[in-house]
């Protein structure tokens, strides 16, 4: 299977058709008065984040011929790795293509191709020369023998400084860091400053995360003029503290949600990265959060100890659920907010949400369309939602 045109016109109309859909699909949400918008991505350089499956190619050939097999990294398509790339792939951001070059042909002829089954890279964008490899394997390591080998890769490259961790069942290997720092400029003249993990999720689109930073930003100054200045604020679903780093001067208080402890570990030095001081992290689910502040009060454990929350505390609630959406108690607290941001990496299921509850009192605000994965089939989308009463 080829991979789809790299060009600009190809792009160009990709973008235009997925923002056609969404316009249909999103007809009886959308109101005249909605402010919509369409953020495109670079076409080239732009994902900091990237995976692919490790195929063998003339492996019956080379193995009767007692060679190493020739490895190649390989896309998903229609449910097998059916793209396989001839050169490093031109998404990746530069310091990620330099190692893709020659990481394969390196690997190929020591202990770190056996059972090799696919590669992970992790990077700054394209201000930094930091790159994290994570190698997954079918069957467990010779940790002895892995770690040396890993070590010799890594020392192999000057251009980059590389990382390199091995994975397989119930077992991590690791030489050099488990991070990269990152960072985003604002509009708003702001640059933060954020830790990034391996093995845990970021944003692989550097220039649409700054993108939808700002979104929020400008959908927060809304909020504040219609609620009160020191407005506060509900974050569900708050990852690595990415947007509330973005928001916390704004509101006088928020408190995040996050079911990942790593991530949850990633948000605290977030927060102190960029001196934020007006924020909270919980470690929980948020549908766990959800159905105790319907009911009445939640016990959060944060840092700063045990405090009671409850729902009467926050003027506003920002969510950024995974693809299937909200849950139905998720749902219905989020509807009990007058001030709705919402995050969505699958529109369906906020279109479904929407449907479910959220329509109902609520007045589609401002509409992003938010060019994260090009040259796919997904695009994620940002909302603001007011309660009219």
């Amino acid at each position: 299977v080829a991979l789809r045109p790299r060009t600009d016109a190809a792009h160009r109309a990709e973008v235009d058709d997925k923002v056609a859909r969404l316009r249909d699909a999103f007809a009886d949400a959308l109101a005249p008065s909605t402010h919509f918008t369409v953020v495109r991505s670079p076409t080239e350089r732009f994902r900091s984040r990237l995976r692919f499956q490790i195929v063998r190619l003339d492996a019956r050939r080379a193995a009767d011929a007692g060679a190493p097999p020739r490895l190649a990294y390989a896309m998903w398509s229609h449910g097998a790795p059916n793209i396989v790339l001839d050169a490093p792939c031109s998404d990746a951001v530069m310091s990620v293509q330099k190692v893709m070059g020659c990481l394969l042909e390196r690997v190929a002829t020591t202990t770190l191709e056996h059972a090799l089954e696919a590669v992970h890279f992790l990077a700054e964008s394209a201000r930094g020369d930091d790159v994290l490899v994570t190698l997954v394997y079918s069957k467990p390591l010779d940790a002895a023998k892995w770690l040396s080998a890993a070590r010799a890769l890594a020392d192999s490259f000057t251009d980059v400084r590389l990382a390199v961790t091995g994975r397989s069942k119930g077992q991590t290997l690791r030489v050099g860091d488990d991070c990269v720092h990152e960072e985003y400029a604002l509009a708003d003249g702001r640059t933060l400053r954020y830790k990034h993990i391996e093995g845990s999720f970021s944003n692989p689109n550097a220039r649409i995360t700054e993108a939808t930073m700002n979104f929020l930003c400008e959908c927060a100054r809304d909020v504040i003029a219609r609620a009160k200045p020191d407005a506060s604020m509900l974050e569900l679903y708050c990852g690595n503290a990415n947007h509330t780093c973005a928001l916390a001067s704004m509101f006088r208080t928020i408190v995040g949600v996050e079911i990942n402890s790593e991530l949850v570990d990633a948000a605290n030095h977030n927060l102190a990265l960029n001196g934020v001081t007006n924020a909270e992290i919980v470690l929980s689910d948020s549908q766990n959060v959800a159905k105790n502040l319907l009911s009445g009060t939640f016990r959060a454990k944060t840092t700063n100890g045990v405090r009671v929350v409850s729902k009467d505390q926050f003027d506003a609630v920002l969510v950024d659920p995974p693809r299937a959406g909200l849950d139905a108690a998720t749902l219905k607290l989020v509807c009990t907010f007058d001030f709705v941001m919402y995050v969505s990496c699958g529109p369906a299921a906020l279109l479904e949400n929407i449907r479910d509850g959220l329509g109902r009192e609520h007045v589609l605000k401002r509409f992003v369309v938010l060019d994260h994965f090009p040259f796919t089939n997904h695009v994620e989308v940002a909302c603001l939602f007011h309660r009219e009463r």
